[in-house]
Order: C-alpha cells, then structure tokens, then sequence
C-alpha cells in the first residue's frame, strides 16, 4: 500500500502572491551578457582657437552636402554618397573632440595622425576590425575625400584660412583590403547550383513556411544568376517576368495545356516538365518550363532614387527556371485563395490583375495594416531590405557554417547581395567586354566598378583622378557604413521568424 505524501510548501513567490513557476518550464537564460549603457559621445568645442568665428561641425557638412547634390563638374553626387559623406565627417569630427579640437583647429599633422590610427566606430555593435591599431587603406581613401572636399568648401567659403588635406597626403589604395567584399573563389559557382539550393533551402515539418523555402531559393539563384541589388530584387514585379509575347503566368498556363491528352495529335509538341528530384515538394503547384525562353526584365532606378541604375534584361537559363517557376506558380496559387477568401465575387477579376501582374515578385510573409487598424489580407506587400539580408546570411550559412566570420589576418566576407554583385561584376569583366560588362551591372559609367576592378586586379578604361576614384568606390563598392536614420525617416521593421 503507498502511503500518501504530505503537500508541499507553497513557494514564497506563491505566498507573496505572485503566480508559481509551472513544473517542467524551462528556465530562459541570456546568450550573451547585456552590454553596458552606451556611453555618450564627447562634445565638440563651440569655438575654434584660430577662427573663432567658424560655423559648427554639422553646418559645414550641411552647407557642403548642399553643393555636392547641384554641382555641375564634377557630376552631381547620389543622395546615398551624400550621405556616407555625412557619417564619415561626424565620425572625424567626433575623434577631434576626444581631442579637445574644434572642425577648423585641424592640422596637416592631426590629420596625419588621424588617418594613421584605427578607424572610428560607426555604430555600437560593429564588427572587429581586421587591424584594430590602423585603418585599411580603403577607408582612409574614403576620409580623405571627404576631409579634402569639406575643408575645400570650408575654405572657399572663407570659414578657414589654410587647407589642411594638402595632396601629399593622398593615401594609397591596396587592393588586398578589398576582397572581403567579393566571395571566396568556388562559392559563387555553389550559389548558382540550383540542387545545392534546394538543400539549403528544404521543407520542415512546418507546413506554413514551405512557400517562404520556395521564395528564398528563387530569389538567391536570380540574384546569382543576374547580379541585381538588393533595392532591385525587392522592386521586382511579376510583369517583369515573360516569356516571348506573353507574360510568364500565361505563358506557364500555354505550357500545361501542352501536357494535356490529345495535344501531340493536334500538331502542338508536348512542353518539357521542370528537371526536379521530388516534384510534390520543390514544385507543389505544378510549374511547366514555356515554350519561349524566360527573361527577366530589371527596370530602371527612378530618378530621385539612392543609386541611379539603367534598366537591363536577362534571358534566365534553365537552372535558375528550375527554381524561379515552381515559386511563382506557388504565388499565383497562393493570390488566388486570398483573393477568394477576402475579395467579393465580383471584384476577384479585377483585383488578380492588379495585383497579380504588379505585386512584388518576392513579398514579405507581413501584411499591413488599413487606416482603421485591419490587417490587409487580399495582396502581397515587398519585403524590407532586412529580411533580404536574412535571406542571403541563411544561403551562406547553409554553404558554410563559419562563412563571414574569418579568422586573424584574413578578409571578412561580407552576406548580403552586394558581394555577390561584386563577385559577379569581377567575373564578367574577365569574361567578356568592358561594355558588355558596364550593361550587365547596370551603371551608367565605369567608374562605379572601379574599385570591384581593381580588386581582382584588373585594369579598366575609367581614367579618373584620386578624389574622383575614392567617391567612385563610394558609390560603387559595400561601404559597409552604418546607415543612421535621418530625421523622419521610419526604422527597418525586422520581421518575424525567418526575418522575411
């Protein structure tokens, strides 16, 4: 016979009221210790010593971004290198005033001795540097242009007597320090196999997420296949992708009408189906490749956008289609039940061609919201820059666990889109034309490729001058800057689960 135990004692947190912890709940510890309260950042002086009378730090770089977005020669300066130009000179400014020094207190010498140390953290939680007692040459390039081009205006604007960034100073460029902007040799070639995708990107036991696997995969083997940025990739519409006279929805739909019984009778040959391993999971909607070749259609960048980019086509070979198809005949599946469960009847036509053709090629897994509060349901709506970035770090991560991680004394690769842009762009100059090249990538000129050109050691017809060259690299390499928020502008929400 058991004999029955006594009760416990309540807990105290239970006697002081509070609800008791559940038996079995596992206790959440921190994975890493909560860093320290920030702390904050030395306050510049408010006068100079020898020009008492200068303005402040932040209407020098104002009063300078003003002439570099009308200048006529040299060409006007994108809103984005405008401003990178803008955190370059409040990290400087912010070293000066650790120094006691006001803008207009430098010297050739205090700028020496700046461009000589370790660069200045841009954010709180940045990366080790590779040298953490000097910056790479690559960023001392940078600074310098901008140093040279706001004491320039300073001086011109009679705020200063004297040009400190006198031209001896120029810093050279190595081209060492740029390849970890640009991926390790064999691994472009293993983003662009589409069954090493598929691995990567394989079904779990979470049914509700298999759409998102299909998005994820598409959108890195296009950005493998085509080089596109990541503004580019998100900006993508579903109209943007044909196959000969028709759009690629009704093109896949002639193609199943090919496969049906009687067809090869009729004088029409039978399309080939997609080569895929297991059809029920990589291709749930049943895709058909077209008859016509599949071509992909990148618009241009709009005239006030961050990075002016031309339009350029691509015809996709039939690997990236293995991938591409099945996703986006899992879109039209998945537009077509939300316009049957949210849309009246009468209205289902109208609203599949509106958002259908031009909805975002790869949405978000969010909705948003009405003005009243309601989720909207019956749409796609594009995905945040941040969740791309998600997208591409799982990609690499599934090709190596360690990837961008490095080690002492070796370049970081970096995980977004941009250094496979770059990567791609070092391919094509070595595989073909300049030009041919210079239309692929989509800038308007040479000089934004320099710096991806010089390093793979490759030589371009761009004959720029060392101030020209460093904005060139600007605009055209990863910056890796920490973009601050301006005043106005909303932050990046961070979506949930897998980021997208």
């Amino acid at each position: 016979m058991k004999t029955r135990q006594p009760p416990r004692a309540p807990s105290p947190a239970a006697v002081d009221g509070a609800a008791p912890r559940k038996r079995g709940r596992p206790r959440i510890h921190p994975l890493t210790t909560p860093l320290p309260p920030e702390l904050p950042p030395p306050v510049p002086p408010k006068r100079g010593r020898a020009h008492p009378n200068a303005p402040s730090h932040e209407e020098v770089i104002d009063s300078y971004s003003r002439v570099c977005l009308t200048q006529v020669e040299p060409k006007p300066l994108a809103q984005s290198s405008v401003r990178a130009n803008a955190v370059l000179w409040g990290a400087w400014c912010r070293w000066l005033a650790s120094q006691a020094l006001h803008w207009s207190d430098a010297t050739r010498q205090t700028i020496e001795t700046f461009l000589d140390g370790p660069a200045p953290s841009l954010r709180r939680q940045h990366r080790p540097a590779r040298n953490p007692s000097k910056m790479s040459s690559l960023t001392r390039v940078r600074y310098f242009s901008v140093l040279k081009g706001a004491y320039g205006h300073a001086r011109t604007m009679e705020w200063i007597d004297q040009v400190p960034t006198v031209d001896d100073l120029q810093p050279k460029y190595e081209a060492e320090d740029a390849k970890g902007g640009v991926l390790p040799p064999g691994v472009l070639a293993r983003l662009q196999n589409t069954r090493q995708l598929q691995e990567i990107f394989s079904p779990t036991s979470d049914t509700k997420s298999h759409w998102r696997l299909l998005r994820d995969r598409a959108a890195v083997a296009l950005v493998a296949e085509c080089g596109i940025t990541t503004a580019e990739l998100i900006e993508l519409q579903l109209r943007d992708l044909g196959a000969g006279p028709h759009t690629i929805v009704q093109a896949m739909a002639q193609a199943a009408q090919r496969t049906l019984p009687g067809s090869e009778r009729e004088g029409t040959p039978p399309t080939p189906s997609l080569n895929l391993s297991n059809p029920a999971i990589d291709n749930p909607a049943g895709a058909r490749m077209p008859a016509a070749p599949v071509v992909l259609t990148v618009r241009p960048s709009q005239p006030h956008s961050e990075r002016a980019l031309n339009g350029r086509s691509f015809v996709l070979p039939a690997r990236v289609c293995e991938v591409l198809l099945p996703w986006v005949a899992q879109r039209e599946a998945m537009l077509t039940d939300m316009t049957a469960r949210h849309v009246p009847l009468a209205r289902r036509e109208a609203h599949m061609k509106k958002h259908g053709l031009n909805g975002p090629l790869f949405p978000s897994r969010q909705s948003r919201k009405d003005e009243e509060g309601n989720a909207i349901k019956d749409r796609f709506f594009p995905m945040e820059p941040a969740a791309v970035y998600l997208i591409f770090k799982r990609a690499f991560a599934g090709l190596d666990p360690s990837s961008g991680e490095g080690v002492r004394g070796t370049p970081r690769t970096a995980q977004g889109t941009s250094v496979i842009r770059n990567s791609l762009i070092q391919h094509w100059l070595r595989t073909m034309p300049e030009e041919e090249a210079q239309t692929r990538a989509g800038f308007k000129t040479l000089e934004g490729m320099r710096v991806i050109a010089r390093a793979a050691g490759i030589t371009t017809q761009s004959t720029t001058s060392p101030g020209e060259a460093s904005q060139a690299e600007i605009e055209g390499a990863d910056t890796r800057i920490d973009k601050k928020r301006q005043p106005g502008q909303k932050a990046v929400r961070r979506e949930k689960g897998d980021g997208a």
